[in-house]
């Protein structure tokens, strides 16, 4: 009976005790506020590899190409399926996909399909990069092909002075940016975009993404969606007997991405990205490169889109982010490699 009453009484104290938890929660201040390069969602640790459940041979050989790439840098990488949205591998979900940085460079992809889209550029368009640009003496005069591949700060900055950051906002929210992608994981980031830019900081953020920010997962869904003729599509880890994929939505049917996969192939050749040139396979991407932060994303083979790959490095740059893919592309595609000859579910 005294044990009884005991446990009643310490029943109650426990509840007393959790009531003024919840209330203390409740009245504490609000957490600080993200800095400007990082934005971490809420949620319970990860692995630090995910692969599907019942991952193919060719999900096994991504992910340990991945892990071997990326080595011990500090980083993340996510590599799908850019067609149906399944996710192959997500190296370090903690960086790639609950956490949210500035995306650099990479940005310009979203300028430049905004650029397009609204009759502000074409691919043959032209301007003068003069003095002021990441190259001292500047580019000269460039088209969006160049522009993307050596990533000239000032052409796209004049592109976005001529959109206005209403329509850059609204073309970042189309490619799937400030918003989680549906993933079947818990504690995604939805990342940020501004609700309001000030018109002389338009430029800055259009060239560096200044204020935005997003984690690799949704840079591999923005990056599909330029090879895959337009389609955002929800990423899934799942294994491939029966995997359905599932679209979030199409861009509209005035979206313009051509002149885009010239500049990325560009970028690996000759441009910002050549740490991930290869005789054997050709790769096409982006790099990004500001704030001790390198971005890379890419896709392969280039004229045949079978995989998209972000990597994501904190202290490093863009070139040595596609130094990254280049190696996790070259023991993915080596010939006679099994998982290729055997086919790629």
């Amino acid at each position: 009976m005294l044990a009884s009453r005991f446990v009643r009484l310490r029943v109650r104290v426990l509840d007393v005790v959790a009531v003024f938890g919840a209330l203390a929660l409740a009245a504490a201040p609000p957490a600080p506020a993200a800095t400007r390069h990082a934005r971490r969602a809420a949620g319970v640790a990860l692995p630090a590899v995910i692969l599907p459940a019942s991952a193919s041979a060719w999900d096994q050989a991504v992910g340990t190409a991945a892990r071997n790439a990326l080595g011990r840098s500090q980083g993340a990488i996510v590599a799908m399926d850019p067609h149906t949205g399944r996710v192959h591998a997500l190296v370090n979900p903690a960086l790639g996909m609950q956490r949210a940085f500035q995306p650099c460079s990479v940005f310009k992809i979203v300028v430049g399909i905004a650029g397009l889209s609204e009759g502000v550029i074409t691919p043959e368009t032209t301007f003068n990069c003069r003095k002021g640009c990441w190259m001292w003496a500047g580019h000269g005069p460039i088209s969006l092909q160049r522009a993307l591949a050596v990533s000239c700060n000032s052409y796209f900055a004049w592109v976005g002075e001529q959109l206005g950051y209403d329509r850059i906002q609204r073309y970042a929210h189309l490619m799937g940016l400030g918003e989680p992608s549906g993933i079947n994981l818990t504690g995604e980031t939805a990342g940020r975009v501004p609700l309001f830019v000030r018109p002389d900081a338009v430029g800055h953020l259009s060239s560096h993404a200044e204020g935005i920010e997003t984690s690799a997962l949704q840079l591999a869904v923005l990056l599909s969606a330029t090879v895959n003729g337009g389609v955002v599509l929800k990423p899934q880890v799942s294994a491939a007997t029966d995997f359905a994929p599932s679209e979030r939505w199409r861009l509209p049917a005035t979206t313009r991405l051509d002149g885009l996969a010239a500049g990325f192939a560009a970028a690996v050749n000759e441009g910002s990205a050549t740490g991930a040139f290869d005789p054997d396979i050709a790769v096409a991407g982006k790099t990004g490169t500001c704030a001790a932060l390198g971005w890379f994303a890419s896709y392969a083979p280039a004229d045949h889109p079978e995989i998209v790959v972000v990597v994501f490095l904190r202290r490093g740059s863009g070139h040595s982010a596609s130094s990254v893919a280049g190696r996790m592309f070259r023991e993915l595609f080596a010939a006679g490699s099994a998982p290729i000859a055997a086919g790629m579910p």
